[in-house]
């Protein structure tokens, strides 16, 4: 299969360094461009055309939410999942209205980010599985994308170094711990640059 492209949106140098090094450990994607602001970002969805956006709402220049509805206006289409701290209903219900493939709120922790990659994979795959549908192709689709956390415990995406996946679920067992890059970075004896988690943030947006 060949990997789903993705952009990442998002301003904060930090929380965007971490979701590079996070989307890396699976080789299933690949990264196309990073944006800071959206019009940034809507010069990169028009240059690159990717399959993926991991979108932050607030933004120096606008809202991710605006973003969307850009990319309806001009036909896109990949598919968006938000990742942001915005948890007003009404910013969840417009971006669910407008088809987001999923929507998650920091903090996010790295086993909630990897089955909503782990989804958007099995996803991708069923929809490129054949020209025509039944019902029960078309009902697993539908199911995929509303499917919660109910991964097994020790499944993980193919390719992910075995020892550094079990090292990430220990450091998120505890639901309360918040980690930054420089402290995962001493737990994990390798440099922040290699820190896969979203759970810890700088500053709340």
């Amino acid at each position: 299969m060949d990997s789903i492209t993705t952009l990442i949106v998002e301003d904060e140098p930090m929380l965007a360094e971490i979701l590079v090094d996070t989307i890396k450990l699976f080789p299933q994607f690949s990264i196309v461009g990073i944006a800071d602001k959206l019009e940034s970002a809507k010069k990169q969805i028009r240059l690159y055309q990717p399959q993926l956006i991991l979108l932050d709402n607030f933004l120096p220049d606008g809202k991710g939410i605006d973003l969307i509805r850009h990319t309806i206006s001009t036909n896109y289409t990949g598919r968006i999942i938000f990742i942001t701290a915005d948890n007003h209903m009404d910013t969840i219900s417009d971006a669910l209205r407008m088809g987001v493939f999923d929507y998650l709120i920091k903090p996010v922790h790295y086993q909630r980010l990897q089955h909503t990659l782990e989804r958007f994979t099995r996803y991708r795959s069923s929809l490129r599985s054949s020209e025509q549908a039944n019902q029960t192709h078309v009902d697993a689709l539908f199911n995929i994308q509303a499917k919660e956390q109910t991964a097994e415990p020790n499944s993980g995406l193919r390719g992910i170094d075995e020892n550094t996946f079990n090292r990430v679920r220990q450091i998120f067992a505890d639901p309360q711990a918040v980690h930054t890059a420089d402290t995962l970075a001493q737990i994990l004896g390798s440099s922040k640059n290699h820190c896969p988690t979203l759970s810890g943030t700088r500053r709340e947006k």
